[in-house]
């Protein structure tokens, strides 16, 4: 599996939503599909991958003119504007929606998608999945790691009480506010002669120049220009569904259909979105279950039973299932909630589908080396990788022999 890893940082490298690279790297992958699998197919769909990220450049902006007119214009289109800004935030970050994506370069992208037939007629599917792309590097968060949340959690707390307040100073001025109190700098008098208002003023002087620092700590360093190789994230969970798949074609299920599928555009989570949303009707039907890999090379796994940041509650049904087939093969795992990052199950699990991810994390929380430069094949550990694997095929034996 570290051989395949290799192969495809020296033969693609880093791996952009969108980019060649992605693209030769899936052609990779859907040539060794095809020394296997019974049907390969190359999806297409088209998309917008900066809008996932770089959308925070639009909420800085209308920030910014929040605060512009709360000085100069007024307190109420001051409230408006930081609402947006932080509606825009919620809607393409934990929503996942595409509000702002129209803003950003269209580019076409594909999943590589292969089926394993079982020996009778299916009465069961079963999906394995990863993804094929690799990430911007995240200068703040090899810096901080999991306590960046920090940071949005204060900025997004700045940008609320913003808003009070200037509803606040909105309504008190329509209500009979003292006409002088109206110039945001009348603070600066006798602090007896301070009204509601003056105070107002006072705590916005306070709060809005952390807000701005906050938010351009975050539209600055949040990436950087350059692209990680991503070798543990995640390389490592195609190389895992590849080795489950030659094993799956040669011991085949007795009932249990299963697709392997290799993600485009994960990290700008609209490429499994775009699967799920072309194959909801037979998902749902058959009901089908997900087990998506992620950043195998790990101290320890989580099985997640929800992706806080993407507000997606995972099935109890696969969670336990896969907990039960990591303990038949002993394979430590703990069940808990993704606090931080997320995967392409939620893509699924927030249409209602089944599916889980198994996570690889560190200790502080987050995948090893994630979305850093230092992400190369030499710092992977192999048996990390094999007992995914293990997990993984345990799963899709479990459910074959299920009622």
């Amino acid at each position: 599996m570290i051989n395949f890893i290799q192969r495809i940082c020296d033969e693609a490298g880093p791996r952009l939503a969108g980019s060649e690279e992605e693209r030769r790297a899936g052609n990779i992958i859907y040539d060794e599909f095809n020394r296997f699998c019974d049907e390969v197919t190359q999806e297409e769909f088209t998309c917008h991958p900066q809008g996932f990220l770089d959308f925070i450049w639009i909420t800085a902006l209308f920030y910014l003119a929040g605060v512009v007119s709360y000085f100069l214009i007024n307190p109420l289109l001051s409230s408006i504007l930081i609402i947006i800004a932080l509606a825009i935030y919620v809607i393409q970050q934990n929503l996942l929606y595409e509000a702002v994506d129209f803003l950003f370069p269209k580019k076409t992208q594909y999943h590589i998608f292969g089926k394993i037939l079982p020996q009778q007629d299916p009465s069961k599917l079963v999906l394995l999945s990863g993804h094929h792309d690799s990430a911007y590097e995240f200068p703040l968060i090899g810096k901080l790691g999991e306590n960046s949340i920090i940071l949005i959690i204060l900025a997004v707390f700045s940008s609320v009480m913003n808003i009070l307040l200037g509803l606040a100073k909105a309504l008190l001025l329509l209500f009979g506010g003292s006409s002088q109190s109206s110039n945001p700098f009348n603070f600066m008098r006798d602090i007896q002669q301070l009204s509601i208002i003056d105070v107002i003023d006072l705590l916005q002087m306070i709060i809005f120049p952390i807000g701005i620092i906050l938010i351009m700590i975050l539209a600055l360093f949040l990436r950087s220009n350059n692209v990680v190789m991503g070798a543990n994230d995640n390389l490592t969970a195609v190389a895992a569904i590849l080795e489950c798949g030659k094993y799956l074609s040669q011991h085949k299920p007795e009932q249990t259909e299963i697709w392997l599928v290799s993600f485009a555009g994960e990290e700008h989570m609209r490429g499994s979105k775009r699967f799920v949303s072309r194959h909801f009707k037979e998902l749902q039907e058959r009901q089908a279950m997900l087990l998506n890999l992620e950043s195998l090379s790990a101290d320890a796994f989580l099985v997640a039973s929800a992706e806080n940041m993407f507000l997606a509650k995972h099935s109890p049904i696969v969670v336990e299932k896969v907990k039960q087939a990591a303990d038949r093969v002993k394979v430590p795992v703990e069940v808990n909630p993704l606090r931080f990052a997320g995967s392409d199950a939620a893509s699924f699990s927030r249409k209602g589908l089944l599916a889980t991810t198994l996570f690889g994390l560190t200790k502080t929380g987050i995948p090893n080396y994630w979305h850093t430069l230092e992400d190369t094949p030499d710092k992977l550990s192999g048996p990390s990788i094999a007992n995914a694997v293990e997990v993984a095929l345990q799963f899709v034996y479990d459910v074959d022999c299920s009622d």
